[in-house]
């Protein structure tokens, strides 16, 4: 049987697999020249080794998400290729880093530029955005055909996106809607859980932010953690107000595999287990430090599940390094259309046959563009703090006038990272010797999280958590760190003489990455490394020539 699905899956271009494979579903009552449906569930800043198949943050802290590993196909090496919410969500629905698709941050993609939804609605799929819309700009171009309020979930966003029943009640009514017009479905199920504020934090409903103006019920999580249960990751320093964070972390994470199940349930229910493909990944690291916002491996290192039941055999690939830009060509092709003309991602077909890919990437690049705060977050802080505007100021922010939000401030912070399965390098334009002096939390840091306050505290008796949290302040150019020995990223080998010939290797890559991609940060990066720049873009002249 096996053997005969993937023979459909290499012949047909996964056209009407769910119908070959599960035509005697009583409840499924589809032409088989319909498409695969297809359900993206997405987190929202959740680190590789979170949930419970990878590790575990905490015990038993996701059993669905557990349950759909064991049954898919899951990646150990799965990336985003920004470490921030909506370029990376932008890059995942047009198969492009930022600069391909014409901005390098929180702005809207250039006019004309292909998307994955508009391009399936135009080719018969009903889609769907559940929470986080306004993540995915101009929203024109990603041609929706629900969003929250057309599937009748009016609760305030951020509210919606912590709901499991919210979820399950949007994917039954797209489910509802696809059969009544005979298609198939593609929803993006954007969960709020994990990014802050975690269960337990307290909300500011006073000031509007995020919430609305109105305090609202939010579902508690089936299962809620102590400090005492979760573990530290290794970049972190094991202290009680780090563990109380994290086991918020923790109970936001199980929320969100709350809404995995309830998802899954309504597939179940209606009879589209075997029709659909769902994906789980998500957006970045969490909102720690050594995680979101930078291109350390837990910035950027993500899970990644495909569960096809019956189509997809169930395993774990840990050779092959895979990115969220690899999802719309891979979508495309399962739905039978062709690529876009522009594409920075492979399609994963091959890998979810389980076959050896025609070719792969060698490395895989991460970067970052720059640091924002929204003009309703600079009110806030301004309440809080008179001197605010003072700080954007001294830490480098400018006021964007060109941003949608009035009061936006953003600032430069061109960071790459390539890593070749084992050795990370990390290359930051924005580093400055002189960055503490100039803001509190230096070039490299946006603002302090809570956990990051507290290592700030800690640091006046503790030497030790002392030098921790200064070297997460201060950085330099380079980094260059072996994260099979040193996932806790505390050792900078950029210039010890036994990993030389590595680095040079790693900064050729990048090259290479930068060339083939068209990084506008290819200039700037050759000038700063000096000799070693004009020898890197000699070889790679060279290697050109042949």
């Amino acid at each position: 049987m096996k053997k005969k699905i993937f023979q459909l899956l290499a012949g047909c271009g996964l056209m009407a697999v769910a119908g070959c494979v599960h035509q005697d579903h009583q409840s499924v009552k589809r032409s088989a020249s319909l498409r695969p449906n297809i359900l993206l569930i997405v987190a929202d800043d959740l680190n590789y080794d979170s949930p419970g198949f990878a590790g575990g943050v905490a015990p038993d802290v996701t059993p669905n998400l557990d349950r759909l590993a064991q049954e898919g196909l899951s990646f150990k090496l799965g990336f985003t290729p920004v470490s921030v919410c909506q370029p990376a969500r932008q890059s995942m629905l047009t198969g492009v880093y930022p600069h391909n698709y014409g901005s390098g941050g929180f702005f809207p993609m250039a006019e004309g530029v292909p998307t994955l939804p508009a391009t399936l609605a135009e080719n018969g799929y009903l889609t769907a955005n559940i929470h986080k819309v306004h993540h995915m700009q101009p929203m024109e171009s990603f041609g929706w055909t629900f969003t929250n309020q057309e599937l009748g979930l009016t609760d305030p966003d951020g509210v919606v996106g912590r709901d499991p029943a919210a979820f399950a009640a949007g994917l039954r009514r797209l489910i509802d809607e696809a059969d009544q017009q005979n298609k198939s479905f593609f929803m993006v199920a954007n969960s709020a859980d994990t990014h802050r504020p975690f269960h337990g934090d307290t909300i500011p409903w006073s000031e509007g932010y995020f919430w609305g103006e109105n305090p609202v019920d939010i579902p508690e999580p089936s299962r809620i953690y102590a400090q005492e249960e979760v573990r530290v990751p290794p970049p972190l320093p094991d202290l009680p107000g780090i563990r109380e964070d994290l086991a918020k972390y923790a109970s936001s994470l199980r929320r969100l595999d709350d809404t995995v199940g309830a998802c899954l349930n309504v597939l179940k229910e209606t009879g589209r287990e075997h029709s659909t493909l769902v994906i789980f990944v998500s957006d970045n690291g969490m909102p720690l430090p050594y995680a979101k916002f930078d291109c350390f491996l837990g910035s950027n290192r993500i899970p990644f599940v495909m569960r096809w039941p019956e189509v997809i055999r169930p395993g774990i690939d840990a050779e092959h390094m895979v990115s969220l830009i690899d999802l719309t060509p891979t979508i495309l092709e399962l739905a039978g259309l062709p690529s876009f003309s522009k594409t920075d991602g492979y399609s994963l077909v091959q890998l979810m046959k389980g076959e050896a890919p025609d070719e792969w990437r060698r490395g895989i690049v991460s970067l970052r563009n720059e640091d924002i705060n929204y003009g309703v977050f600079v009110r806030l802080m301004l309440r809080k703090q008179p001197d605010f505007l003072e700080y954007l100021d001294q830490a480098g922010f400018v006021e964007r006038p060109d941003h949608k939000e009035a009061g936006t401030y953003t600032r430069s912070k061109q960071t790459r990272c390539y890593f070749d399965g084992r050795f990370g390098y990390i290359y930051n334009d924005w580093y400055d010797p002189d960055g503490l002096k100039k803001s509190r939390y230096g070039a490299g840091v946006p603002g302090g999280d809570p956990s990051m306050l507290v290592m700030k505290a800690a640091a006046k008796t503790n030497a030790a958590v002392k030098a921790r949290y200064e070297s997460f302040l201060l950085r330099s150019l380079e980094e260059f760190y072996d994260w099979d020995r040193d996932p806790g990223t505390y050792h900078n080998l950029i210039d010890h003489p036994e990993v030389q010939k590595q680095v040079m290797a790693a900064r050729q890559g990048l090259l290479e990455w930068m060339n083939v991609s068209g990084d506008p940060l290819l200039p700037d990066y050759l000038k700063r490394l000096g000799e070693d720049g004009v020898r890197l873009e000699n070889e790679a002249m060279e290697v050109k020539s042949k």
